[in-house]
């Protein structure tokens, strides 16, 4: 994922420790609430719900919040919000049930593999797996990084249901 999958902004944000804020008072400091909660959607369809919490549990749309605010050039950030709105409106985001909201990405993402630029879905994506996989959820639940236990190296891999970190 770090050899080039993310901008440089985006790694310079892990780096240095940006990390999810906690969702008790959280405000948005970048993005206008209605656009916080469609890139909660958005990350979510990313990254769904399935035996292990989704993206929204993570809190991804706030680490996107946050990454924006404090990590990314400012012209940079401002682009991508007023991207995003025309994004959204686009695709109808708001008016799709969740359902539809990932038949649309999905076909968004198609476009965008076949090589059609697309750089509010590029963006979203990425910060959805850099902060999801970065964020608590994503290292406990999903990748089951205990980094202070004991290490077992006689495990079968049959036994192992998912990565160990």
């Amino acid at each position: 994922m770090l050899g080039g999958a993310l901008s440089a902004s985006t790694l310079s944000a892990l780096v240095s420790g940006c990390s999810t804020p906690a969702e008790e008072g959280f405000t948005p400091s970048f993005l206008s609430s209605d656009q916080l909660e469609r890139i909660a959607r958005m990350s979510n369809a990313v990254i769904p719900d399935t035996d292990t919490p989704g993206a929204r549990v993570a809190g991804v749309h706030r680490f996107i919040d946050t990454l924006l605010a404090e990590y990314h050039p400012r012209p940079e950030a401002e682009t991508f919000r007023s991207m995003l709105d025309e994004f959204t409106s686009r695709h109808d985001i708001d008016a799709l049930s969740d359902e539809a909201l990932v038949k649309r990405l999905t076909e968004v993402d198609r476009l965008w593999s076949a090589g059609q630029e697309d750089r509010v879905w590029a963006g979203i994506k990425q910060w959805t797996i850099a902060g999801y996989y970065t964020s608590e959820v994503g290292m406990t639940q999903e990748l089951r990084m205990m980094p202070f236990t004991e290490a077992r190296m006689d495990m079968p891999r049959s036994e192992i249901e998912r990565t160990w970190a």
